[in-house]
C-alpha cells in the first residue's frame, strides 16, 4: 500500500524551473532524491529544509532502527515506545485519515506490503493464504495513543507510514518557509510529493510534466501535488500488472488506475487520498474531491479517465 515500500519512479516532471535568484540542494531521503529549490533566502534556509526531511526520514523509517526512536522501534515490541513528538503527530494523523475520504488507506498494512514485495521481486503472486493471515493480523490489531508521546502496538500487524511521510515532511516544510516569509520555491520530493510555491514571473505558475501522458502538463502554484501510479513498478505475471500499493481491505495488489494526481493544501492528505484513490471508483473520487476540496486527474492505459473541471491539462 504504501509509496515508501518500493523506490517511487517519478510520474511528474518539473519543468522550465529557471529564474534569475535560486540557492538549492539535494537530500537522499526517503529513499528517494528530494530536490529544494528555493528562489529567495539563502543555505541557512536550506540546511533547516534538509533537517526537517532528515528528521522524519528517520522517524517514519519502518525498515531499520535509527539514532532516535522509529516506526522500525514501534514494530519490534508490544512494550509502550516513548517517542519524539513529530512522531506521535505524524502516527495520529496516519491512523486518522480514513475519516478524511481515504478509506484505503490503512497504516496498519505494513507486514501485507512488505510480503507483497518480496513475492512479486520473485516474480510470484502472494498467495490468498498468506494474504488472509495478513488481513487478519490486521484486523486485531491496533496502536494506543497516550498521554507524553507514548505510543504502544497492540497485535502483531506492523505500522508503515511510508504512503504519508513525504506529504506530512513538505507540511512541515511549508510551514517553516511561510514562518520565514519565503513564498518563491520548489521543493520536490522525489516527484511523487511536490510542494509548489509561486515562480518569479507574472504569473506565478509553475509547469509540471506528466509522465503518463504524452507532452502533457499543468500549471500550478501555492499547492501540493501527491502522486501514486503502478506504470513504472508495476509487474506483470500472466498478463495481469500487480502494483506495490496494496488494497488494504481485500490484500489484493491490483489497482483500479495507473495513476491518480491530487492537487491539495495539505501534503500529507494528497499523499494519502491518491494512494487510496487508485482503489476508488471515479464517482467515489468524485465525492471525496467535494468533500476534501482537492483536485484530481485519472490516469488509466495513457488516457486521462477523469479530470476535476477545474484543472487544465495542456500539451506542448
Amino acid at each position: 500500500m504504501m509509496k515508501r515500500l518500493l523506490l517511487f519512479i517519478p510520474l511528474l516532471t518539473l519543468i522550465s524551473c529557471s529564474q534569475t535568484k535560486i540557492v538549492n540542494s539535494k537530500i537522499f531521503c526517503f529513499d528517494t532524491m528530494i530536490n529544494i529549490n528555493l528562489y529567495e533566502g539563502d543555505s541557512g534556509n536550506l540546511k533547516d529544509i534538509e533537517g526537517i526531511f532528515t528528521r522524519y526520514d528517520k522517524l517514519s523509517d519502518n525498515y531499520r532502527s535509527r539514532d532516535v526512536h522509529n516506526v522500525y522501534t514501534i514494530n519490534h515490541t508490544n512494550e509502550e515506545v516513548v517517542v519524539d513528538n513529530g512522531l506521535y503527530n505524524l502516527l495520529n494523523k496516519a491512523f486518522s485519515v480514513k475519516n478524511e475520504g481515504a478509506a484505503y488507506f490503512d497504516p496498519l498494512c505494513g507486514s501485507l506490503s512488505k510480503k507483497w514485495k518480496e513475492s512479486l521481486e520473485k516474480g510470484e503472486v502472494l498467495s490468498d493464504e498468506i494474504i488472509n493471515e495478513e488481513l487478519e493480523k490486521m484486523h486485531v490489531s491496533s496502536i494506543e495513543f497516550n498521554e507524553n508521546n507514548k505510543i504502544k502496538r497492540l497485535g502483531e500487524a506492523e505500522i508503515d507510514v511510508g504512503g504519508i511521510a513525504k506529504g506530512y515532511a513538505l507540511d512541515e516544510v511549508y510551514t517553516y518557509l511561510k514562518n520565514k516569509d519565503i513564498s518563491h520555491y520548489l521543493v520536490n520530493a522525489g516527484s511523487s510529493s511536490i510542494l509548489v510555491g509561486e515562480k518569479n514571473n507574472k504569473s506565478g505558475l509553475f509547469s509540471i510534466g506528466i509522465n503518463d501522458l504524452t507532452n502533457a502538463y499543468i500549471e500550478l502554484k501555492n499547492c501540493f501535488v501527491s502522486t501514486s501510479g503502478v506504470s513504472t513498478q508495476g509487474v506483470k505475471i500472466n498478463d495481469v500488472t500487480y502494483s506495490h500499493i496494496i488494497n488494504p481491505v481485500t490484500g489484493s495488489a491490483i489497482n483500479n488506475y495507473d495513476a491518480v494526481i491530487v492537487i491539495s493544501d495539505k501534503g500529507y492528505l494528497g499523499d494519502a487520498l491518491s494512494t487510496s484513490m487508485m482503489m476508488n471508483s471515479v464517482d467515489e473520487i468524485k465525492e471525496i474531491e467535494e468533500i476534501q476540496n482537492v483536485k484530481t486527474i485519472v490516469i488509466k492505459d495513457k488516457k486521462i479517465v477523469y479530470s476535476n473541471k477545474d484543472i487544465e491539462v495542456k500539451y506542448h
